[in-house]
């Protein structure tokens, strides 16, 4: 009898939350975007164009992203990219509305393997923020990996991690370090050889004070045409 107790009180001690755990906030977010890059070559090398928008609705407000860009494909599976981002902040709460612009540039890669396909985007960003003076540098690591049965069915499954590190500390309150994770899953649907529906659950890690677990609806439309 005594040690059924002991194992139930470990069991519940293990069950439930950290101290830290218990002082961060949790809320669930919708988030919707569109993904495009067009490319003016039928094969590479080729000039491409990038163009993505989002839409972020979280419990406190709305974040909306507009982050067009210009690139290379240098390769089949090698391309280089360079940009702008303008990110205005909806706040609820005192209606007021915070504009960032960022500057940014990255590197893809591309390889793929049988049903799989893999990517690695790294992205270097400026950020100019009207809350403060400083410009804020950030790295940003994402990878992806697609899997799909046969090119003859349009149903497959995605699963992507991004990793931010800042640079430094800007004056408007960006953290240097680390700053956040995002990881996802979900199912996609190929619509046609140059789109892709994508839904899925997506959780997001702010490192904040407190920090911030978001459990997100993600649906995201991929479109990339060649011309």
């Amino acid at each position: 009898m005594g040690r059924a107790i002991v194992v139930g009180l470990l069991a519940v001690s293990a069950a439930l939350p950290t101290t830290a755990e218990a002082q961060d906030r949790s809320e669930f977010q919708l988030w919707a975007a569109l993904l495009a890059t067009a490319h003016t070559a039928t094969e590479p090398p080729g000039l491409s164009f990038w163009l993505d928008t989002h839409a972020r609705r979280g419990e406190n407000g709305t974040v909306v992203i507009l982050r067009p860009g210009i690139g290379a494909e240098l390769t089949k599976n090698i391309s280089v990219w360079a940009g702008y981002a303008w990110v205005p902040v909806f706040d609820d709460a005192t209606g007021n509305t915070t504009n960032e612009h960022r500057i940014w540039q990255q590197l893809v890669l591309k390889h793929s393997v049988g049903g799989f396909s893999f990517q690695s985007r790294t992205r270097l960003e400026q950020r100019f923020s009207e809350a403060g003076d400083d410009v804020g540098a950030r790295i940003r690591q994402f990878v992806r990996v697609n899997w799909r049965p046969s090119s003859q069915e349009p149903f497959g499954l995605a699963f992507w991690d991004e990793i931010f590190i800042g640079l430094n500390e800007p004056d408007w309150g960006a953290p240097q370090g680390f700053d956040q994770n995002r990881i996802f899953i979900g199912p996609f649907l190929q619509v046609a050889s140059w789109a892709r529906l994508e839904a899925g659950y997506l959780f997001v890690y702010l490192d904040r004070s407190p920090n911030v677990r978001a459990h997100v609806l993600a649906i995201n439309l991929f479109v990339s045409p060649r011309f």
